[in-house]
């Protein structure tokens, strides 16, 4: 009798139940802050739909999928049981091949177009499929061996469904299930939770319900009131509009229409985390009538304009500066953003602005930055203190005491605020100094302009008197222009810009900043290092007239090593959760002699050590500077629900030793030194700072600060 050359031998139902589960239970990652126990009441029909069940048309898809295989396994068994020694139902004789006892000499995927041969040698192989019998255990583990090799890639819906064994050589095939991404990947559909007002029972919005009750109250809500009224509220999601683009968000994401379907769970997180949603309640692939795969997304944009305000310091002048801020959020349905920025101090003449255009690509390599900028940084030496003088009158031969000329007051009220490990290492704070000057009416002094020697301007030779004034241009930065494969983090920006003179002298500067870092190393017992750098080449073009132009080439390199140690873990603990820990930042900086001088201004600024004022150090053509923290949590005695015990107490210690830049110092060094001890305490949010130090000259000075201690 005739024997069927092909023999399908699927896996048992108990095999494919177990893959199931674990195809459902990774669908279960591809949702975003779900909440299930959101109340959908009214609102559109086909969205609340929609978001009964985050998973349901996950499960849908492999329910069909599985009631294929079943039926399969059902006729397969029907129409052949090789297992069984009634030969008759498989209407052969006693002659037929006996498959029982047949073992598999090859393992093949025809049907796949992504698995490579030499994984499914090494699957078969490992499974214990390849030299045994065809059996369902040993096929149910060489479609977990694929299956783990497909969730690895971001496959995650791709599958083996069942096996084959072809007699005449002993192949076993193996059929799979590798669906391709529809049309359009992604399917955005935007919505809203709004309230439902429970007299009219229509929708309404927080802003109107509140207005409504306190004019039926004739008198406003508490906080604590109006939490408990929201809190009774029902609500329910209502359709609206957005502007993200889902092809935007599908190229991010990898997905291309008509490819294999391949999810990248840590690119869907930066997405979703981006801030372009406010809230997202479903994100789930579903299967469209042509077998493709759809992902479908249910979510609430975030407003996209918003406006902040603040304070900060200059890192050119060490000056404090108001500051505003407004960004327009998803500009282009991609997570771009458009900012304005706009910062002036107390004193200066005009403000600082910046526009800048953004696209980080959720975090992914390649994104950007796009600015231009106008920047007031004059810099002010500080005024020496002239003493009580007497003048010889000459006609009475008499001698008389003028009142002070001039008197100095130092306040040296400042910060030290310390950067994150992402930031540029330069920008560090520095404390400022407040100076009056007092002048006789009997006596005033003259003011005198030195004039210039030459028409023809000479950039490296900046004089005391003829201080650099602003600077505009534009600044380009990319992220991630090295591999991440090589450095996780760096970044890369070419600048061009103009700076003006108090005596209106001008010279174009082109430059070009290379960040790597910060990398970042666990160390035993707790411990952290980081270490940053970053290198700068660029040149200045100083010029007088037509005629003559000056290349001066200059470079400039900076390193930040942070380490910090936890101290004491085992023996002592804090309500808090936090440690004692050591602290310490060590930065090297340095530059050739052509550099610009407000770059030489921002390298003496960061170099500040705590006890002297901001502009103490003076510009600077390369420093070693550091500092030391014992920072000590502490619990303040005050019994509130909502109190933050997150004060501490630091012990510190601050050192420099800096080469002199431009002027008549020029080649000089500056050594500092400092010990003290600082308040640190969150009010309001706001994270607050006090410094009391004694320096290496013997003066003691307080310093009140903003901003939290650098970290790793």
């Amino acid at each position: 009798a005739d024997v069927e050359e092909k023999i399908d031998a699927a896996v048992d139902a108990d095999a494919v139940m177990d893959g199931e589960q674990e195809q459902i239970q990774t669908l279960h990652d591809l949702n975003n802050d779900l909440n299930d126990t959101l109340a959908i009441r009214g609102g559109s029909d086909d969205i609340i739909a929609g978001t009964k069940s985050t998973l349901g048309t996950a499960s849908t898809y492999w329910s069909n999928t599985l009631e294929n295989i079943q039926s399969t396994i059902g006729s397969t068994f029907q129409r052949l049981n090789p297992f069984s020694n009634d030969k008759n139902a498989a209407g052969g004789d006693e002659d037929d091949i006996d498959i029982t006892k047949m073992p598999v000499q090859n393992v093949l995927v025809p049907g796949s177009t992504i698995l490579p041969d030499s994984i499914v040698r090494s699957a078969g192989q490992r499974s214990g499929l390849v030299g045994s019998v065809m059996r369902s255990d040993k096929v149910q583990e060489c479609a977990r061996q694929l299956k783990k090799w497909y969730i690895q890639r971001g496959y995650v819906l791709h599958s083996v469904t069942g096996a084959t064994l072809h007699a005449e050589n002993g192949t076993a095939t193996l059929s799979v299930e590798e669906p391709r991404s529809a049309s359009l990947p992604i399917d955005i559909r935007f919505a809203k939770l709004v309230p439902i007002d429970p007299e009219s029972g229509e929708t309404t919005t927080m802003r109107k319900y509140k207005a409504k009750l306190e004019t039926e109250r004739g008198r406003g809500f508490k906080p604590e009131e109006w939490e408990q009224v929201k809190s009774g509220l029902n609500t329910t999601l209502v359709e609206a509009k957005g502007r993200t683009n889902p092809r935007t968000i599908a190229k991010r994401l990898g997905l291309e229409a008509g490819r294999h379907f391949r999810w990248n769970g840590q690119r869907w997180t930066n997405i979703a985390q981006s801030g372009i949603f406010a809230r997202v309640w479903k994100a789930s692939p579903v299967k469209l009538s042509d077998g493709s795969v759809q992902v479908q997304v249910l979510a609430q944009e975030s407003p996209p304009r918003n406006l902040e305000y603040g304070i900060q310091k200059s890192l050119y002048t060490g000056n404090w500066e108001g500051e505003l801020d407004f960004n327009y959020e998803n500009i282009l349905g991609g997570g771009e953003s458009l900012g304005l920025k706009v910062r002036r101090g107390a004193k200066d003449p005009e403000p600082s602005v910046k526009i800048q255009f953004s696209d980080d690509k959720f975090g992914m390599p390649h994104g950007y930055d796009a600015e231009l900028f106008s920047d007031y940084i004059a810099y002010e030496k500080p005024k020496p203190k002239i003493k009580k003088t007497a003048v010889d009158d000459e006609q009475s031969g008499d001698e008389k005491e003028l009142s002070p000329v001039a008197t100095t007051t130092e306040a040296d009220a400042v910060s030290d605020e310390e950067l994150t490990s992402e930031q540029e290492p330069m920008m560090a704070s520095t404390p400022a100094t407040i100076t009056t000057d007092i002048v006789s009416e009997e006596e005033s002094v003259p003011e005198t302009v030195p004039e210039p020697e030459s028409i023809i301007f000479n950039a490296a030779e900046n004089t005391d008197d003829d201080a650099i004034l602003s600077r505009r241009g534009l600044r380009f930065n990319l992220r991630s222009p090295v591999s991440r494969n090589l450095v996780e983090r760096s970044s890369a920006s070419t600048a061009l810009e103009r700076t003006t003179t108090r005596m209106g002298r001008h010279e174009t500067i082109a430059s070009g900043t290379l960040r790597l870092g910060p990398f970042i190393r666990n160390l035993p017992l707790g411990a952290k290092t980081s270490l940053i750098t970053s290198v700068t080449s660029g040149t200045r073009i100083g010029s007088g007239d037509e005629s003559s132009w000056k290349l001066l080439p200059y470079s400039s390199q900076v390193a930040t090593a942070r380490q910090i140690f936890p101290i004491l873990t085992e023996t002592i603990s804090f309500p808090s959760g936090d440690n004692i820990k050591l602290a310490i930042e060590t930065t090297m900086a340095s530059s050739t002699k052509n550099q610009p001088l407000h770059e030489a201004n921002a390298m003496g600024l960061a170099a500040t050590v705590r006890g002297y004022s901001s502009s103490s150090n003076g510009p600077l053509s390369g420093s070693l500077f550091g500092t030391a923290e014992v920072r000590i949590p502490v619990t303040i005695p005050i019994q509130r629900v909502r109190f933050n015990q997150d004060a501490k107490v630091v012990l510190f210690g601050d050192w420099m030793y800096g080469f002199n830049a431009h002027g008549k110092n020029t080649g000089g060094t500056t050594r500092k030194s400092s010990i003290g001890v600082g308040l640190r305490k969150s009010v309001q949010g706001i994270p607050l700072k006090y410094d009391v130090s004694l320096n290496s000259e013997g003066k003691i000075g307080g310093f009140l600060g903003l901003g939290n201690d650098w970290d790793i």
